[in-house]
């Protein structure tokens, strides 16, 4: 089956492959501005308030949301963006990097035992370059559907939702409470 090589695709190739370079860098002060803030409710929203693996998957969640929401609204008409691809694809490349960084978590803390930052903060090195490479093949290869755009985001608003939600309710539930040690 041969992939549609839409105007747009050499464009989405470049605009991702430098996200992820941007969606790394920041991600890393991200990690520390509740703490700077004094801890600011508002900053807590979108930053890590403790060190749950929940609360550690803003660290790619909002800033993957902003990257991806900015291009196309910077983008969208001078580069003929999809609005259904676009948002199709965002929403693949921050599922994946939320599933791969707990899976990562999970994988060294439970089933070998390890326990250590550089790990830890590796997972996120690892998930957005892969989930912005799937992404970019997602972009290329969906249909634009009207569906595919509702269900991105609503998916996406709902998540957003669930961070601004279990950030000032959080379950006690190993998931949501940060690891003793």
């Amino acid at each position: 089956m041969k992939l549609n090589m839409n105007r747009d695709t050499p464009f989405v190739k470049h605009y991702h492959w430098i996200g992820i370079v941007v969606v790394c860098l920041a991600s890393i002060p991200l990690h520390f501005v509740y703490e700077w803030t004094g801890e600011n409710t508002l900053a807590g929203i979108f930053t890590p308030i403790n060190e749950s693996i929940w609360e550690h998957l803003k660290l790619v969640y909002w800033p993957l949301l902003l990257w991806w929401t900015v291009g196309f609204l910077i983008f969208r008409d001078r580069k003929s963006l999809s609005i259904s691809k676009w948002f199709t694809a965002a929403l693949v490349s921050i599922i994946i990097s939320m599933v791969f960084i707990v899976g990562w978590y999970y994988t060294w803390t439970e089933a070998f035992d390890v326990h250590s930052s550089i790990i830890d903060v590796g997972s996120l090195f690892i998930a957005v370059p892969i989930a912005q490479l799937i992404a970019i093949h997602v972009y290329k290869a969906v249909q634009p559907r009207v569906v595919y755009l509702l269900l991105s985001i609503g998916i996406l608003l709902a998540l957003a939702g669930l961070f601004v939600w279990f950030t000032f309710n959080q379950p006690d539930v190993p998931f949501f409470i940060p690891p003793s040690g």
